[in-house]
């Protein structure tokens, strides 16, 4: 059993160990005890001590003028870090005497405040001070005076703003939750945030930050939203339902803005989103740069501009030295005027940008229209009126396409409110009472460039597609107190420069129905099939003169019948307004004039056959004056009288009818021994009538002239003047 027993020395050894392991267990226990203590201590004592030099710091800084009470503080040593509660700065209720010029009024509540890992020997060393994380919840901020203008002129940029002995502030993570706040800057200029949130990672605050053009408000990348904003400033009213930045990307929707005035406008965004915008260029080179903006069912409603807008370029000058985005894209929007000569309203519109660039240098660049390489756009319906409320515009769309340089409106409609008569009673004298249907009007090589530069329309060729156009007329009202605006020197009063190498107009059918004083019943005469072409329609001396004056040609059947061929020449800047028609008329009854000349000169032809029929028409501001050689056969006229609803003979119009066949009218032309009579086209020019009248009542005079009416009498009766 002795030889099983320890050696009395290892006895000892054991005891000695164990009794030195139960002493340093009991030293590092009493060593947490002390070190927990003391941390207890300093947290009861550095607590309240904290607080306190936070408070009196504010008051001394502020010069007595603000105020600091904390809810709570509690300093965390083990994760370096410090929690406030309830966190109030607001004006000092006790202030008395001149506010600081440099401080603004205010009120500000944070809910809590979270701060941890700030690098503590930074801070002690005065270098970049660490800190990984500074949270900011329920946030409510007023500023219910504004900024004051010693504020808003001070240039210092944020980092400067920080302690001197500093070098700067580096944050891993700063958040701002639900963030509320309010701005005033006396009664007319308010703003409200509902809600705000706000993420920066990275954040460097320093010389070094600022400098760093990968970086934006010195964040590495930032991520912000706001739900629910107001402003009210210089007679504007805006609202935002959400805004989201995040990655390049910026989303607004239900933005809505209103201006006050005795006509407000009003215009609502329900979307906005703009990808790839480079923010970092935005702030250190002034540059904004983004790769697209879409904008959808953007709604207008208000008066026409009253003035001309300033370029873009100058209005963000201020803000910006250049602007440059990839694409734009306005998707379904709609403008509707209020007020204004046209009060147009434009549905569905459409529109497509490619690479804009907004600068001084775009503006003068040949190769960019409206700031963009190339522009595509589509309309749904257009209305407006005209001459209110005489006349309804409507237009089923409009198409452009700058890279092929073509405009298109389809579906053209003019529409008279009321009868022929109504409008002129309503007017108080004669007036041009049109409608017009045209399926399609086409610009082809428009040169886009230089109507937006120098607002100078040129193009190759316009295209009037079918039209169908009816000019009634009503005689029984006083002529017009103004001149026509249908006559060659009304291209003068075009707002800008315009050419057009070449009109076609293609299987146009007109009509001009006609009320004369002798009658009730309307009288009836159309061209259908009309088709022709115009070259060199301009209005710039440049290119409209007198040995470039505008031609053209064109081909017709009168009242479906009786084909015609004309043939003009205007300089349409002659200020005497001189200019040359000629023509030819084909084969056909006399009797078809008859729905025209019976209800409005009370005669008709009773027979006759037309075989040709040419004329050479010169006209000027004093009258038309020309000749017209007419073949035909077996042509007589009957006389009639109106009574009521109905045309009729009796015993004078009888006696009437033989007298003018049997003294003026020439049966045949040319007579029995082949000599054609010529008739003389004459008529006195009326400035109150469009010229195409001056026209007609020529060769209803050159007719009758050449049918035997002697030239005074023929001239009468085609002026209505008898």
């Amino acid at each position: 059993m002795s030889s099983l027993a320890p050696p009395a020395a290892s006895v000892r050894s054991v005891a000695t160990g164990s009794g030195r392991a139960w002493r340093w267990g009991w030293g590092l226990v009493l060593v947490g005890v002390v070190v927990v203590a003391v941390g207890l201590a300093l947290t009861l004592l550095l607590d309240p001590w904290l607080r306190r030099t936070l408070e009196r710091q504010v008051h001394q800084q502020s010069h007595s003028a603000y105020e600091l009470r904390l809810g709570s503080l509690r300093t965390r040593l083990w994760r370096r870090g410090l929690e406030v509660s309830q966190l109030q700065l607001r004006d000092n209720p006790q202030w008395r005497g001149r506010w600081p010029a440099a401080l603004p009024h205010l009120s500000l509540a944070v809910g809590s405040v979270r701060l941890s890992g700030l690098g503590v020997l930074a801070l002690l060393r005065g270098g970049v001070v660490p800190l990984d994380s500074l949270v900011l919840a329920d946030v409510g901020l007023s500023l219910p005076a504004g900024l004051p203008p010693a504020m808003l002129a001070d240039k210092q940029p944020l980092y400067a703003r920080l302690p001197r002995r500093l070098a700067g502030l580096r944050l891993g993570l700063l958040a701002l939750r639900r963030v509320r706040a309010r701005y005033a800057d006396g009664p007319a200029t308010r703003a409200a945030i509902t809600r705000a949130d706000l993420l920066a990672h990275d954040v460097l605050l320093s010389a070094a930050g600022a400098a760093d053009t990968s970086r934006t408000a010195y964040a590495v990348r930032l991520a912000g939203q706001v739900r629910g904003a107001a402003v009210r400033a210089r007679g504007y009213v805006g609202q935002l339902a959400h805004a989201q930045l995040a990655g390049g990307r910026l989303g607004l929707d239900s933005l809505r803005v209103l201006t006050a005035g005795a006509v407000p406008t009003h215009i609502w965004l329900p979307r906005l989103r703009l990808a790839g915008w480079h923010t970092a260029a935005a702030l250190h080179q002034r540059r904004f740069r983004a790769d697209s903006l879409t904008l959808d069912k953007l709604l207008v409603q208000g008066p026409p501009p009253g003035a001309p807008a300033r370029p873009l370029p100058a209005l963000l000058a201020p803000y910006l030295r250049r602007a440059d985005l990839a694409s734009l894209r306005l998707r379904h929007a709609e403008i509707q005027t209020t007020s204004g000569a046209l009060m147009p309203v434009i549905r569905d519109i459409n529109l497509e940008g490619k690479a804009l660039r907004l600068d001084a240098a775009a503006t003068r660049d040949p190769r960019r229209v409206a700031y963009a390489r190339a522009w595509l756009a589509s309309t749904g319906r257009i209305t407006a009126v005209f001459d209110a409320p005489f006349f309804h515009l409507a237009a089923a769309g409009l198409r452009l396409d700058t890279r092929r340089q073509t405009a298109s409106l389809l579906g053209l409609a003019i529409q008279p409110t009321f009868s022929a008569a109504e409008q002129d009673r309503r007017k108080g004298e004669q007036s041009v009472h049109l409608a017009v249907r045209l399926p399609a009007l086409r610009l082809l090589g428009l040169d886009f460039g230089r109507l937006a530069r120098q607002h100078e329309l040129v193009a190759r060729t316009l295209v009037a597609e079918r039209p169908t156009i009816e000019i009634a007329s009503d005689g029984r009202a006083p002529l017009p107190s103004q001149p026509s605006i249908f006559t060659p020197l009304a291209v003068r009063k075009v707002p800008l420069l315009t050419t057009v190498q070449e009109v076609r107009v293609l299987g146009a059918n007109v009509s001009l129905p006609y009320r004369s004083p002798r009658s009730p019943i309307v009288g009836h005469i159309t061209l259908d099939g009309l088709s022709g072409t115009l070259h060199n329609l301009s209005n710039d001396p440049r290119r409209m003169t007198a040995a470039h004056p505008l031609t053209g040609e064109a081909t017709a059947r009168l009242q479906g019948q009786c084909p015609l061929a004309l043939q003009l020449r205007i300089p349409l800047l002659d200020p005497l307004e001189r200019h040359q028609v000629t023509g030819t008329f084909g084969a056909a009854p006399f009797a078809i004039l008859n729905p025209m000349i019976g209800p409005t000169r009370l005669f008709e032809f009773s027979s006759g056959q037309l075989r040709t029929m040419r004329f050479d028409l010169r006209a000027d501001l004093q009258q038309a004056d020309g000749t017209m050689w007419a073949e035909y056969s077996d042509l007589k006229l009957k006389v009639l009288k109106s009574k009521g609803e109905v045309l009729k003979t009796n015993l004078l119009t009888k006696i009437e009818t033989g007298a003018a066949n049997a003294l003026f009218i020439r049966n045949n032309n040319p007579r029995a021994n082949g000599r054609l009579a010529p008739g003389r086209l004459r008529s006195r020019r009326d400035l109150h009538a469009a010229v195409f009248v001056l026209w007609r009542q020529a060769l209803v005079s050159g007719l009758l002239n050449s049918a035997g009416v002697p030239q005074p009498l023929a001239q009468k009766l085609s002026e209505g003047k008898n």
